[in-house]
This record gives structure tokens, C-alpha cells and sequence, in this order.
């Protein structure tokens, strides 16, 4: 072989083997690029089963929660109708007695006159001053039987309607008994479900992207509370600059805010729930995202389903539901004080409803995906939120 067939053979052989290199280099990229998408997608699949998860659960959560509401006012409507068929009842028993009363005054009169009637019209005749005399005896005695007759009508007619109502009653409370059964019987379907969720739950919460959003939903709750508390202000901003306009310089009797001044209650406020404080005011570092984020309230961990109670006087201003926090209740006190309280569930309060110290809120709901049932408190002087460790009673 000569010199040139050698240069020409090893200028092939790098050719080719370059050409095999890169053919090569180019299987391994795209083999690359074909694993990336695969674990995208997958990410993107379990985000989304995540997501669905979530929103599953926080429904069921919200379903169980006006499920209960829904039950505590068919018990409320059910004993009221008890009541009242007690009071138709007692109502009934009085008329009865009554009715036995007069008509053994009425049967004794007529045995009186049946027995000593004609002697005593005989002397009433002989004894008679005058024909007129007789005449308002006998008319005295008809209206008296006829007022008998009217009163005997009366009760029966009375006792009638009396026995129709209650009749109507216990169809009511029987119709009622029968919802209350249903909602019962899908409340346990709902619990059984919500049971079923709890590992799917406990996976979640070791899932960073779950607890992402729950950053964001957090923070979106917190954007929601100061936009229904800076309305709430601007309005009685608005409202104080009225009133200094006003000739009388006296609030309007809507606007007024019961109670006395809140400030005077720092240090003193009582708990809103009975428990203990599992999440402080201020900074709080996420055990797995790692994040610091802001807690403008207390998390209070309570036992499921005791009393959240209003913490002083005030007005309700806001009845929601958000998501991450469950069923939202903010009361306007006075000077521009607020308070807030989360994962309340079996809401017996009313918007714009004024209310006192101890006023039962409703009670504390489901965890959802906290790990235990919590109520979150929060306390407000205008736009700015406050530590509501230095306001409660130690």
C-alpha cells in the first residue's frame, strides 16, 4: 500500500468515525430529551392529580360543613315545633278543663230548673210586684242559657282548631324527622368519605407542591380579609366625615358599632375557643418548603365541634368561605377594631347581625389539611393587623 492509498484509508476511517460519533452524540440527546418530556409529563400528571386531589377534598370539606349547618337548623326548627306542639297541648288541656267547667255550671242549672222550676216560677208569679218583673225574670233566664250555648260553641269551635294545629304539627315535625334522617344518613356517606381521605391526606402533606399552594391560597386568604376590612373602614371613615358635617354631629343609629371601646380591652379579651396556641404571630418557617412566611394571626388548636365564641361587642361584617380556611366570619368593633376567625363551621350568626361578648360564632370545624381542628384568630386596628397574643387574657 502506498503512501497515498494510507492517507486516503485513515482520511475515511476519521470521516466515518466522526459521522458514527456524532449519529451517536445525537441518539443520546434525543434519548435525553424523549426521558425529559416522559418526567414532565409525569409531573405534570401528578400536579394534576394534586390539584384534583386538593379541590376534592376541600369540596367535601365544605359539603360536610353546610351538611352540619344545614342539620343544626333542622334540630333547631324541630324543637321549636316541639315546643309549640307542647303549647298547643297545655292550651288545649286549659280549654278542656274550662269547657268541663262550664258545662257542669250549665247541666246543674238546667237539673235546678228541672227540679224546683215550676215552684219557683209559681212563687216568682205569686211574689211578683208586677207583670214587667216577670218578664226580666224570664228574659234574664234566656239570655243566660243563650250565653251558656255561645261559651260551649266557642270552646268546642277553639278546641277544634286547637286539635287541627296540632295535627298539622307533628306532620311537620314528622316531615321534618324524615329530612333530618336523610341528611343523617348523607352525612355519615360524607364522613365515611372524608374518612377515606385521611391517608390520601397524610400524603399530601408530605407533597411540596401541595403545600405551595397552600402558601398561595394563604396568601390569597390574607389578600381577601384586607380587602373586606379596608371596605369596611373606608366606609366608616366615610361615615365619620358625614357626621362631623352633620348639624346634630349623632351617628346614624345603622352605623353606630355596639359595645364599648375595644382598645380598652388589651390583654383582657377572652379566648375565642377553649385550647392552646400551636402557631404564633409573626414569622413562620415552612418545616418543608423551607419558606418563611407571615402569620398575622394565632392558630388555636381546639377540640372538633366545641363553641367559637365572639371575643366583645360588635357588628358582623363578613360571612364567607375561602379556600384553605373554611367558613370566614369578621366582626366590626368599635373605632376601627376588627376581629377574624376561621374554620368556623355550624355559623349561627347572621351578616350585619350586632352582637355581644360570648356570642356563639358556630363551632370549630374539620382540620382539612391542617393536622388538627384549629380556629385561626386574627385582631385588626384599621389596614394594619396586630398580635392578637398581646390582646388575649393570659
Amino acid at each position: 500500500m502506498n503512501i497515498e492509498t494510507r492517507i486516503l484509508t485513515a482520511t475515511l476511517l476519521l470521516f466515518f468515525g466522526s459521522i458514527y460519533a456524532q449519529t451517536h452524540d445525537e441518539a443520546d440527546i434525543e434519548k435525553l430529551r424523549s426521558e425529559i418530556k416522559k418526567i414532565e409529563k409525569n409531573l405534570h400528571e401528578q400536579t394534576n392529580r394534586e390539584k384534583k386531589t386538593i379541590h376534592t377534598v376541600e369540596e367535601l370539606d365544605k359539603q360536610i360543613s353546610l351538611n352540619k349547618n344545614l342539620v343544626s337548623k333542622l334540630n333547631s326548627k324541630i324543637e321549636k315545633q316541639k315546643k309549640r306542639r307542647i303549647d298547643l297541648e297545655d292550651e288545649r288541656q286549659t280549654l278542656s278543663n274550662r269547657l268541663e267547667r262550664v258545662q257542669d255550671i250549665f247541666a246543674k242549672r238546667m237539673i235546678s230548673l228541672y227540679k224546683h222550676g215550676k215552684v219557683g216560677t209559681l212563687e216568682l208569679l205569686l211574689n211578683a210586684k208586677n207583670v214587667n218583673q216577670v218578664l226580666l225574670w224570664a228574659e234574664y233566664q234566656r239570655r243566660l242559657a243563650n250565653m251558656d250555648a255561645r261559651l260551649i260553641t266557642s270552646i268546642k269551635t277553639r278546641k277544634a282548631k286547637l286539635d287541627s294545629t296540632e295535627v298539622q304539627v307533628a306532620r311537620v315535625i314528622s316531615e321534618q324527622n324524615k329530612a333530618l334522617e336523610e341528611r343523617l344518613s348523607g352525612q355519615k356517606q360524607l364522613e365515611d368519605s372524608r374518612k377515606s381521605k385521611g391517608e390520601l391526606l397524610k400524603k399530601i402533606r408530605q407533597d411540596k407542591s401541595t403545600y405551595q399552594q397552600q402558601v398561595a391560597d394563604y396568601k390569597a386568604a390574607i389578600e381577601r380579609i384586607q380587602k373586606i376590612i379596608r371596605e369596611s373602614e373606608e366606609k366608616r371613615l366615610r361615615e365619620e366625615q358625614e357626621q362631623q358635617h352633620n348639624i346634630t354631629g349623632e351617628p346614624e343609629l345603622s352605623s353606630k358599632i355596639p359595645g364599648q371601646p375595644f382598645s380598652a380591652l388589651k390583654g383582657n379579651l377572652p379566648w375565642p375557643v377553649a385550647g392552646e396556641i400551636i402557631r404564633n404571630y409573626g414569622p413562620y418557617r415552612h418545616p418543608v418548603l423551607k419558606t418563611v412566611t407571615e402569620n398575622i394571626g394565632v392558630d388555636i388548636k381546639a377540640s372538633l365541634g366545641s363553641e367559637v365564641r365572639c371575643v366583645a361587642d360588635g357588628r358582623v361584617t363578613a360571612i364567607t368561605w375561602q379556600r384553605g380556611r373554611g367558613n370566614l366570619i369578621i366582626v366590626n368593633h368599635t373605632d376601627g377594631y376588627y376581629t377574624v376567625y376561621t374554620h368556623v363551621d355550624e355559623i349561627s350568626v347572621r351578616l350585619q347581625e350586632d352582637i355581644t361578648a360570648g356570642t356563639v360564632l358556630g363551632v370549630v370545624g374539620e382540620a382539612g389539611i391542617d393536622k388538627y381542628p384549629l380556629i385561626h384568630f386574627q385582631v385588626w386596628k384599621g389596614f394594619n393587623h396586630l398580635n392578637p397574643e398581646t390582646w388575649l387574657a393570659n
